[in-house]
C-alpha cells in the first residue's frame, strides 16, 4: 500500500486492516500519518483512554499486550503506535507476535508498527499475512521535495510560489520535521495569501545568520578566516565549544569515511563522485537555471544509491538531500591530507574531554592546522 492509499482510508474512518507497518526512514512522515489516525479515527475525549505509544528501545513494555485485550468503555478503536520494533532481539519480537497472532487482535483495535529495518517489516508482514499492510515512508527526492512543500502550504490554507518554496528548501535543508514547522508558521501568517521570496526570506533567513550551518559551510570550503569568525560569533552567542566540536569532528569523519570509501571501492562511488563535481561547481549559484541543475543532481544521485550496497548508502546517506549537500564538501579534501590530520583530530577529541586546555583554543588551533595546509 501506498502513503496516499492510507490517507483516504483514514479520511474515510475506514482502514482496511489492524495491523500496519510502517517501514523506510522517515519518521516524521509515519508520525505525521499516526497523528491524522488519532484526528479522523478517535474523538477528542476518548484520546487519553484509548491511544497508546510505546518506544521499544529494546524492550517492549508487558503492559502493552494487557492494555490491547483489556476492556475499553467507550466505542472508539483502540489505536497502539510501537515504535523502533527493530530494537527488540529476535526472540522478544517472536514472542509478542505470535502473542498477537495466537490470541488474535481484538475489534476495533488498530496496531501500528514502525521499522526502519527491511528484514523486520518483511517479517511482521509475512507473520501477519492478510491482516496487514506495508506501507514505506521516504523523504522525497530533492526534485520532488518542491512539490510536498507547496502541497503542505496548501494543505494549511496557502499558496506558496516555486521560488520560494526552492529558498525555503535552501535555507532550511531537507528536513521535513523542520520544514513542516516553518511551514505552519507561514500559512498561518499568510492564510489565504501567496507567499513570495519576501515572506520567506523575511521569516526564515535569521535562520543562516552566524548559524552552526555558516560555521560547517566556512570549514569545509577551506576558508580559514571565516570560519575563525564565525566560531568566535558562535560561541560569544553561548554556543557550547564542546558542542561545535562534536559537530565539526562528526562532519571530517564523515568528509574521511567518504575517501576511504572511495579509495577502497572507486567502483561504486565514481559515478557518485562525478555527480557531486557537477554540484560542486554550480554550488553557490542561486539562479533559477543553477537551482534546477542542483536539484536534478540531488535526484540522480538518490536514485543511483539504489544501485550500491545498503551499507555505504546508510554510512554516508546517500538518500537524504542534506548529507549529500555536504558530500561535494569533501572534493576539498585529499584523503592524503586527511590521514595525516587524523592523530590532531584524535588527540584535540581527548584534549577536549579531559578539559585539561581552553576548549575555545583547541577548536581555533585544529581549524588553523586542518586548513592552512
Amino acid at each position: 500500500m501506498d502513503t496516499e492509499t492510507l490517507e483516504k482510508l483514514i479520511k474515510s474512518g475506514k482502514p482496511a486492516n489492524p495491523v500496519y507497518i510502517f517501514g523506510g526512514p522517515e519518521v516524521f512522515l509515519k508520525n505525521k500519518m499516526f497523528a491524522l489516525m488519532i484526528n479522523k479515527l478517535v474523538p477528542p475525549e476518548d484520546r487519553q483512554e484509548n491511544v497508546f505509544k510505546c518506544i521499544c528501545s529494546g524492550k517492549v513494555k508487558s503492559e502493552i499486550l494487557d492494555s490491547i485485550y483489556g476492556f475499553s468503555f467507550n466505542l472508539s478503536p483502540k489505536l497502539f503506535y510501537i515504535q523502533d520494533f527493530e530494537s527488540l532481539p529476535t526472540k522478544q519480537r517472536k514472542e509478542f507476535t505470535d502473542a498477537l497472532h495466537e490470541n488474535g487482535i481484538p475489534p476495533n483495535t488498530i496496531i501500528i508498527f514502525t521499522s526502519s529495518d527491511q528484514r523486520t517489516s518483511n517479517e511482521l508482514a509475512t507473520k501477519f499475512k492478510q491482516q496487514a499492510d506495508k506501507i514505506d515512508f521516504w523523504t522525497p527526492f530533492a526534485n520532488k521535495l518542491p512539490s510536498w512543500v507547496k502541497t503542505e502550504m496548501s494543505n494549511q490554507g496557502a499558496e506558496i510560489t516555486s521560488d520560494a518554496a526552492d529558498l525555503l528548501i535552501e535555507l532550511l535543508g531537507s528536513d521535513l520535521s523542520i520544514l513542516y514547522q516553518e511551514i505552519t508558521k507561514l500559512a498561518l501568517a499568510n492564510k489565504g495569501k501567496i507567499i513570495n521570496l519576501p515572506e520567506v526570506k523575511k521569516s526564515v533567513s535569521y535562520q543562516k545568520q552566524n548559524s552552526i550551518y555558516d560555521f560547517l559551510n566556512a570549514f569545509t570550503s577551506r576558508d580559514i578566516k571565516s570560519s575563525v569568525k564565525s566560531l568566535e560569533s558562535l560561541i560569544k552567542r553561548g554556543e557550547a565549544p564542546q558542542k561545535l566540536w562534536f559537530i565539526l569532528s562528526k562532519q571530517v569523519r564523515e568528509i574521511r569515511l567518504f575517501h576511504d570509501i572511495s579509495k577502497d571501492r572507486p567502483d561504486i562511488l565514481a559515478e557518485i563522485k562525478r555527480y557531486l563535481t557537477q554540484y560542486s561547481a554550480i554550488a553557490n549559484r542561486t539562479d533559477y537555471k543553477s537551482n534546477q541543475e542542483k536539484k536534478e543532481i540531488l535526484a540522480t544521485i538518490q536514485e543511483k544509491s539504489e544501485e550500491i550496497p545498503e551499507t555505504i548508502v546508510k554510512s554516508l546517506g546517500l538518500r537524504n538531500q542534506t548529507k549529500i549537500k555536504s558530500l561535494h564538501y569533501a572534493l576539498n579534501f585529499k584523503h592524503s591530507e586527511l590521514i595525516k590530520l587524523w592523530p590532531e583530530l584524535l588527540k584535540t577529541d581527548l584534549d577536549m574531554k579531559s578539559g585539561t586546555t581552553d576548549p575555545a583554543t583547541l577548536l581555533t588551533t585544529f581549524i588553523h592546522k586542518s586548513l592552512s595546509a
